[in-house]
């Protein structure tokens, strides 16, 4: 195996992709489940907007990013990764969520890890510049525009991305199959 540049999404996809579903349901009275997220804009599941939904998640549970748990085999297949790999956390996150990000990566032991905020879904300039050889998604069009900007993406599996095919996406359901699969590159 060579050494690789990988690029890792957080929500979603070292979290469970449902992880904010029984705080989302909490503020809007609702009883969705994980078989009813089938789109990644859960603000139109809601009848609300992304930014409302965000502003209300922020104001009444913003200890919700703290609160994530890591996925089973995460933290084994990080940090093998880690030690032949230059790994790198690329979220979505806005700055206003740093040290949430930061104390709960820490917590988790992973904040060895270097971690870009970057308050936007578009990531392939990020990925381009961090010279990304694969990048770990669960989002289904960041996966696409990732793909189409060259990038190996490997997506895992959700209820919400299972419509996404592209001939640079590599479909997984766990973190044991991540592995798999940069082991054979």
């Amino acid at each position: 195996m060579k050494n690789l540049n990988i690029c890792i999404d957080i929500d979603g996809t070292i979290t469970s992709p449902y992880h904010y579903r029984p705080y989302l349901n909490s503020i809007y009275k609702r009883d969705l489940t994980e078989e009813d997220f089938t789109t990644v804009y859960w603000a139109e599941l809601y009848g609300d907007t992304f930014e409302g939904m965000l502003d209300k998640l922020h104001s009444n549970y913003l200890n919700s990013y703290s609160e994530a748990h890591v996925v089973e085999g995460v933290k084994e297949v990080v940090d093998e990764l880690y030690n032949n790999n230059n790994l790198f956390f690329v979220t979505a996150r806005n700055s206003t969520l740093e040290d949430i990000t930061l104390n709960w990566l820490k917590k988790q032991q992973l904040s060895h890890v270097p971690l870009y905020l970057l308050g936007t879904d578009k990531k392939l300039n990020k990925a381009k510049e961090l010279k990304c050889d694969i990048f770990i998604e669960d989002h289904p069009m960041n996966a696409l525009n990732l793909a189409d900007g060259g990038i190996k993406v490997i997506l895992i599996d959700c209820n919400y991305n299972k419509d996404i095919d592209h001939k640079n996406i590599i479909r997984v359901s766990s973190w044991k199959e991540i592995k798999d699969v940069i082991d054979k590159l």
